[in-house]
């Protein structure tokens, strides 16, 4: 049987390493005497008690861990005010609910994300491509429904909601994402109705060979609608987003998603038709496959290509 393993503080050592001394006193006075049962019972509770975990409401949970994540990666805090204010809109029993579909509450905090930032926990960055074609002007955002082009790299100072999944590895066209059967039937139900087209290489549920634009016009909605949000509410994760967040969270089984050999849709955009496109389609970022360099990895894609049977999608939520 495995021993159970806890963390100390300071103060807790303290206090019980005081009362040991007072109970090996008392036993030193008894002088070999029987020992009542019950005296001695009292005595082991009375080292214990320190050690009782006291569980914190599910808010100050939340942001004691978020704390201690934003040390490790950052090195530093940031303020939380709006985080928590932002979480108190929802109750503890949503939560649980978003989480039963592998979704977690998190915050991002407003920060940049330059080739020269240094923090103690970010170990793999974004190729140079993605810097220097934002510098290019050639990455572009969707913001009410016009192409901006984007002007710095950085998180957004949000809460979000983060779907904790690996994406899983290319299995011969095959592969699912596990635990995915609220979002699974969601693409099903869209593929029997013909709203998207229909996977020829695996289960019907599956994100694989959905296109971005199929993603954008019928399952966004749709996924919202399940998450009791509005559908604005709703996008794919940025890149640089999907860069971190397996390099903060590493709890998360995706934080080992730049060692999987398949690749996700992100929400930024690409303008550069003539390099990368024949038709009218617009561009749009996919990275994170193994084989190219992982979560450093991204490259445009025409958004109606769903031929790709190693490509799907992850959804984030804006709460």
């Amino acid at each position: 049987m495995a021993t159970q393993k806890f963390v100390v503080t300071g103060e807790q050592y303290r206090v019980v390493d005081q009362r040991m001394r007072e109970i090996k006193r008392q036993l030193d006075q008894k002088n070999g005497s029987p020992l009542d049962p019950y005296w001695v019972a009292n005595k082991l509770q009375e080292i214990v008690e320190p050690l009782t975990v006291v569980k914190k409401p599910w808010l100050g949970q939340i942001l004691a861990n978020e704390q201690a994540y934003h040390v490790a990666f950052f090195g530093r805090e940031f303020d939380y005010t709006d985080f928590i204010n932002t979480l108190k809109k929802y109750d503890e029993s949503t939560v649980r609910f978003w989480r039963s579909l592998g979704l977690e509450p998190h915050f991002l905090p407003k920060i940049s994300l330059r080739q020269d930032d240094d923090y103690p926990g970010w170990k793999i960055k974004p190729e140079k491509w993605f810097y220097e074609k934002i510098a290019d002007g050639k990455i572009f955002s969707n913001i009410a429904g016009k192409l901006t082009a984007v002007n710095g790299v950085g998180l957004q100072g949000i809460a979000v909601l983060i779907d904790t999944r690996l994406k899983p590895i290319f299995e011969n066209s095959k592969q699912v994402w596990a635990d995915d059967g609220a979002l699974g039937c969601i693409i099903e139900e869209l593929r029997k109705g013909d709203k998207i087209a229909k996977y020829e290489y695996g289960s019907q549920s599956s994100r694989f060979g959905v296109s971005a634009d199929g993603w954008e016009t019928e399952i966004k909605p749709a996924w919202a609608k399940r998450l009791q949000l509005e559908t604005n509410r709703v996008r794919l994760e940025l890149f640089e987003e999907a860069n971190v967040i397996p390099q903060i969270y590493l709890q998360m089984p995706r934080k080992a998603d730049g060692q999987t050999d398949t690749s996700v849709w992100y929400e930024q955009y690409f303008e550069d038709r003539t390099e990368y496109c024949f038709g009218e389609s617009d561009l749009r970022l996919y990275g994170g496959h193994s084989l190219h360099g992982g979560l450093a990895y991204v490259s445009p894609s025409q958004a109606i290509n769903q031929l790709d049977s190693s490509r799907a999608f992850r959804p984030l939520a804006v709460l």
